[in-house]
């Protein structure tokens, strides 16, 4: 059975059970020079070690979830660079549990515009993003460190309780 889940805007008070968001604001930048704008820190990220950066070049494909990761010892940051993307993320029942598994029944799906960006929670589930449009890339930053249960960069997808599965709706 496949469920469904609606897209919805990326706002303050939505997000925050996932994380913090943060966007371009609409006020005068915090520094400016000639031909330059700036707006220092729109958020801020917990982080105890070097912070890396990546890139992730997401492919235009079914709106179709099976599986999530999370990182229980660190925040991620991901930012949308030329196109809007979709991020689903799931809330996380015990940040101690090295069995869990991510439940649909907390996942809700956000859209990302250009110049807004997310810091997703310690624990919080999340599948990689999916581009609206077409094809296009996203940054992401988190702490250049192995997570509490070890190092995620070896299999760190999760298949959701009971196997079940969701179609994203736009």
């Amino acid at each position: 059975m496949m469920e469904t889940i609606q897209v919805e805007p990326l706002t303050d008070s939505s997000f925050e059970p996932y994380g913090r968001c943060f966007e371009i604001p609409d006020a005068p930048p915090s520094k400016e020079g000639e031909g330059w704008d700036c707006w220092s820190y729109l958020a801020n990220m917990e982080a105890t070690t070097r912070v890396g950066v990546g890139m992730v070049r997401t492919q235009k494909r079914e709106l179709i979830v099976d599986s999530m990761e999370r990182h229980v010892s660190r925040e991620e940051i991901l930012l949308p660079l030329y196109d809007e993307i979709i991020q689903p993320v799931g809330l996380y029942r015990d940040l101690a549990d090295p069995e869990e598994a991510p439940d649909i029944q907390t996942v809700k799906c956000f859209l990302l515009k250009p110049g807004q960006g997310i810091i997703i929670g310690k624990g919080i589930w999340h599948s990689p993003a999916y581009p609206v449009n077409r094809d296009t890339d996203y940054l992401f930053m988190i702490e250049n460190k192995k997570d509490a249960f070890g190092d995620e960069m070896i299999n760190p997808w999760e298949r959701f309780i009971g196997e079940r599965k969701f179609k994203m709706r736009v």
